[in-house]
């Protein structure tokens, strides 16, 4: 395989396409109770889910649970350069993930997780041979999933904290055409590979203030080496200052680190506020770099993204009907991390604006869970240097999402 995926890893995952929800790339839709509440609970209720939000909570888990859910989403958006406009093409995605959590000791927790932090897809609606902007990409799809053990102690009754690792498995294609008057060509980059990153949170319940409580995650950096290949159809094409061809190559694309918190407030025994930011630290990704293997004459390819440090807010509430029936709503607003010198075909949509329901019902076994959230975007105008400055413009961006989790106590 071929780590050409890089080039298009490298403008996927740095321009959070059709499929993603979270500015740049990241997603945050790990349970149907997080996805109603927009991602606030980072420091409230625990459930087995909270191993993607808050691994420190699962110490607050009896026995042995799991949750297992899935997250449906459909996309719209449309890109415009130099005047030509392609909409994408009406598709659906599917976000499956699973948790499993196990109190070993009345002070440490175990825990295991699989989910998504990242993804993209989309296809331009055709036709797209004479759009400039399929010189970039007319079609991609890039798919993470994450496996996160993890342990988490108790160290006394107010604090618990937690450590865990993540295995990244990714996978990534893209196509696009040389339209230039001597090639006129399609070709296309797929690759894949697995990369190591690590997390460290705690969750703080401070008997002083019962009604509050604190939260914070911090994720470090994933450098994501991939091996790929590119298929140009036996042809050989001359964009820009390089030559695709068919051949295997490599590259590498760091994914950046970020800090979570979340504050909750309980006014009463049956409502849960929170309030919680994200930071992602974007700026560490400035380009793609891709490299040739078959040979040391083939150019270096120089993807750039110049990424801009971003925040996510996000507001949540939960209320107990009943024992057993709660309901929750959410908002959430999203910075985007692209510079408008520098856009492409990827990440047709600028900041986000998150607003999100769901209603939850458990018992002392098993519990079933529901949500419903629409992702408004901002429009965006600007340039790309990649296709000589001329001018991009992105607009008609929305989302929905849909999201069911089934947990089980044993």
């Amino acid at each position: 395989m071929k780590k050409l995926s890089a080039l298009i890893l490298t403008g996927c995952f740095l321009s959070a396409s059709a499929a993603s929800y979270g500015a740049g790339f990241a997603l945050y839709e790990y349970s149907a109770r997080s996805t109603a509440m927009s991602g606030a609970t980072m420091a409230n209720t625990a459930e087995a889910a909270s191993l993607a939000i808050n691994p420190a909570l699962i110490t607050e888990l009896d026995g042995t649970q799991v949750q297992a859910g899935l997250t449906i989403v459909t996309a719209e958006a449309t890109t415009t350069v130099a005047g030509q406009s392609r909409s994408l093409k009406n598709d659906v995605w599917y976000l499956p993930n699973f948790f499993i959590t196990k109190k070993w000791s009345d002070q440490i927790s175990l825990g295991l997780g699989g989910f998504s932090r990242y993804g993209l897809g989309g296809e331009y609606q055709s036709p797209v041979e004479t759009w400039l902007g399929s010189n970039l990409a007319y079609k991609v799809r890039l798919e993470t999933f994450s496996f996160t053990p993890t342990i988490a102690v108790k160290a006394n009754d107010e604090l618990s904290v937690a450590m865990g690792l993540e295995a990244m498995v990714i996978g990534f294609s893209q196509s696009s055409y040389s339209n230039f008057p001597t090639d006129n060509g399609k070709f296309e980059i797929s690759g894949s590979g697995v990369s190591w990153g690590g997390n460290f949170s705690f969750i703080y319940r401070p008997e002083w203030a019962e009604k509050w409580s604190l939260g914070a995650v911090y994720r470090t950096k994933v450098k994501q080496n991939l091996n790929g290949r590119i298929n140009a159809n036996g042809k050989t094409f001359y964009p820009a200052e390089f030559n695709i061809h068919d051949a295997n190559a490599e590259g590498a694309i760091t994914l950046p680190d970020s800090i979570s918190a979340g504050l909750s407030f309980r006014p009463t025994e049956q409502w849960t506020l929170e309030a919680g930011i994200v930071g992602t630290f974007w700026s560490a990704y400035d380009q793609i770099l891709i490299q040739y293997k078959d040979s040391e004459t083939s150019p270096v390819i120089r993807n750039q993204k110049k990424y801009k440090d971003v925040y996510r807010l996000n507001f949540g509430t939960e209320y107990k009907l009943t024992p057993n029936w709660a309901v929750r709503a959410g908002y959430a607003y999203d910075k985007s991390p692209i510079n408008n010198k520098e856009m492409d075909t990827l990440v047709p949509v600028d900041d986000r604006h998150l607003a999100s329901v769901g209603v939850g019902y458990q018992t002392d076994t098993w519990s079933v869970d529901l949500a419903y959230a629409h992702v408004f975007a901002k429009d965006l105008s600007g340039h790309s240097k990649q296709l000589q400055n001329l001018p991009v413009q992105y607009t008609d961006g929305k989302s929905d999402m849909f999201a069911v989790t089934f947990g089980y106590k044993f």
